[in-house]
């Protein structure tokens, strides 16, 4: 691995202390487990049926990064493992997991905030397909109606504004568009985790479209709160704006 930047505070404004944050806890937290030899989450090899893990880094991250794009399926209980295959597919707060470059989609887009850090950090996967915009959710430069699948696993309650960020996913997709969710509720604010988001107050964000699955996993992501996963299609004669 090529020697990154070091990490320096960018200032004491909130949301540049939070992406601060956020991004140590991948430089001290996730990466050096994939360093080391493992995962993280530690469940990739059960989502990849059992596939070992590689023996090189950047073959563990891959492995990673496959796993994701699994576990949304799995989370989002759709069985047709090529649901994503031929679309336009865009991850909000991705991270560096590596759900875009994995995803199978004709059009891959991660847009997160800290992706042009990540870059500089070495932490994006080299050699993917994928398109990162180093943009917050709240305004995707993207057209409307242009997406057919939105996808935000475990990022709602670090974005600025969840209810812009609700309301440019819907104007993004397509008419029969997929919107997949995947956040906590009930647990107290943090630094990186500054909104506490109910399931009644995302329901209502997508009251326009109609929710066709709801579930409550039983592990929260930040060990505190609990996980609802939602899936939500707009309506086909629906138009963004």
């Amino acid at each position: 691995m090529r020697p990154v930047p070091r990490l320096r505070p960018r200032s004491c404004n909130p949301v540049a202390v939070k992406h601060d944050a956020e991004l140590r806890w991948w430089l001290d937290e996730w990466l050096p487990v994939l360093q080391a030899g493992g995962f993280n989450p530690g469940d990739a090899s059960e989502l990849l049926d059992g596939e070992p893990a590689a023996p090189t880094y950047e073959g563990r991250r891959w492995q990673q990064a496959r796993a994701e794009v699994r576990r949304v399926l799995k989370e989002a209980a759709i069985e047709d493992e090529s649901f994503f295959d031929g679309k336009v597919v865009v991850d909000i707060g991705p991270g560096p997991l590596g759900f875009p470059d994995a995803c199978p989609a004709r059009v891959s887009i991660g847009v997160d905030p800290l992706a042009e850090r990540y870059r500089e950090h070495g932490l994006l996967l080299e050699g993917s397909d994928a398109l990162y915009l180093s943009v917050g959710a709240e305004s995707i430069p993207l057209t409307s109606g242009s997406v057919d699948v939105v996808v935000a696993r475990n990022s709602l309650d670090h974005v600025d504004d969840p209810q812009a960020v609700l309301s440019e996913a819907q104007r993004l997709l397509r008419p029969g568009g997929t919107l997949i969710l995947n956040f906590d509720v009930d647990h107290a604010p943090t630094a990186t985790e500054p909104h506490a988001l109910t399931s009644e107050r995302v329901r209502d964000a997508v009251r326009d479209m109609t929710i066709v699955h709801e579930a409550t996993p039983d592990q929260p992501h930040g060990g505190a709160g609990q996980v609802v996963v939602m899936v939500a299609r707009t309506t086909m004669s629906s138009r963004g704006g």
